[in-house]
């Protein structure tokens, strides 16, 4: 769910700023977004990454990787389209499961794969890191889904602009982000 979340996050943080003044903040998001690509990198040349583990963590970062530039590309989409097209949202929504089912399968290899510090302990960090952001991401996501999903069956049930009014209108005045897919 991390790669799904990271994009998500960049859509609304270049969506904070003016439509006229948008090219720094794009700028710095897209250098930081290429720049979680460096630790993955740096675990996949080293030599001891291949060793024996008895979980595939080697394997995993490769998917992980491609995962990552599937995430970079749909960071750039978004910081650079406005409006976003149906289809690209649509595909983004599809990522995000696959990326969810992803991240369980990480977590869970991850979780098992403790003798595996002792012959590639910097692939085996880098597997924990990445599990833990994906389930950190992925529970976000569960303690948000029912408010979402109450607000597409009962509009404006739980948060109502215009009228002022909501479930959870006052603890979110100011950060309106969480409630929009």
């Amino acid at each position: 769910m991390w790669y799904y979340c990271w994009p998500h996050s960049v859509y609304h943080l270049t969506r904070w700023f003016p439509r006229n003044n948008r090219v720094k903040i794009r700028v710095v998001v897209m250098l930081f977004t290429l720049s979680l690509l460096f630790p993955q990198f740096f675990v996949l040349s080293l030599r001891h990454s291949t060793r024996f583990c008895q979980q595939p963590l080697f394997h995993m970062l490769i998917v992980s990787i491609v995962f990552s530039f599937i995430m970079i590309g749909f960071s750039f989409l978004f910081t650079i389209m406005d409006p976003v097209p149906k289809e690209v949202k649509v595909a983004f929504h599809v990522f995000g499961g696959i990326a969810s089912l992803f991240g369980v399968i990480y977590t869970i290899l991850s979780s098992l794969a403790g003798n595996c510090k002792l012959y590639s302990a910097e692939l085996y960090y880098l597997s924990l890191a990445i599990a833990i952001m994906c389930m950190l991401t992925t529970a976000f996501f569960l303690l948000m889904m029912p408010f979402w999903l109450l607000n597409y069956f009962r509009k404006n049930s739980v948060l109502d602009y215009r009228n002022r009014t909501g479930l959870c209108y006052e603890p979110v005045d100011c950060c309106s982000c969480m409630w929009h897919i």
